[in-house]
């Protein structure tokens, strides 16, 4: 008896063992690197327009498109690291109907990241200073010489979903959440980022592909 009790505590000391160095494992596994599917870091001798377009279908706010821009460019520098200099973002106004590819050609820049908002939606709640909000954008990047897609791989962009049911802090905040979480999940793809941060918590995708995807 004296020796199947010793066995036992040997089995779950072994087994508490197993548990803690999986746990060490999946905790150091979180901090990998993904490996970008297409690398703007490595490409910084290209200058990167941002240019976000919204056209009247999606009914957003006037100040949209540049927000969001402003929210892309603030990722780029303090999370890619990549340096303010070599961003500019679109605003001429006068010619809103001008392509991608020129505007990237007239700022001096080598990439444009083209952003389209496809859904777009801001609007307060029946609680106070809680606001419901949407955003859908197809995204992509394009090579200012040729026209080429550089990601990801044809023009009809990637397609991203952000809702937020019940945000709160009053419309700017949500607006500011909405954004950022935004431009995480356009550019996440595009830098190498630890997998940790990989995924947005507002962020809406098929359930079939998060569990496909390794980035838990």
């Amino acid at each position: 008896m004296e020796c199947r009790a010793v066995k036992s505590g040997f089995l779950a000391i072994l087994a508490c063992k197993a548990m803690l160095l999986m746990a060490a494992g999946c905790a150091g596994n979180l901090y990998t690197k993904l490996k970008p599917e297409y690398d703007l870091v490595a490409n910084q001798d290209k200058k990167i327009l941002i240019f976000v377009e919204s056209p009247r279908s999606a009914a957003a706010d006037k100040d949209a498109p540049e927000k969001l821009a402003a929210s892309l460019q603030e990722h780029l520098t303090q999370k890619a690291k990549i340096k303010l200099e070599n961003i500019v973002i679109f605003k001429d106004i006068k010619n809103p109907l001008i392509a991608p590819q020129q505007a990237a050609k007239q700022a001096g820049a080598g990439i444009a990241l083209f952003v389209r908002i496809e859904e777009y939606e801001l609007l307060p709640i029946n609680i106070k200073d809680y606001h419901s909000a949407r955003l859908v954008t197809r995204s992509v990047v394009i090579d200012a010489e040729t026209g080429r897609p550089l990601w990801p791989g044809d023009t009809m962009g990637k397609l991203y979903d952000i809702a937020i049911e019940m945000g709160k802090g009053g419309r700017e905040a949500v607006f500011t959440q909405m954004n950022a979480s935004m431009a995480q999940c356009i550019l996440r793809s595009l830098y190498p980022i630890q997998k940790l941060y990989y995924r947005n918590s507002d962020e809406r995708i098929p359930i079939q592909q998060a569990f496909e995807t390794d980035t838990f």
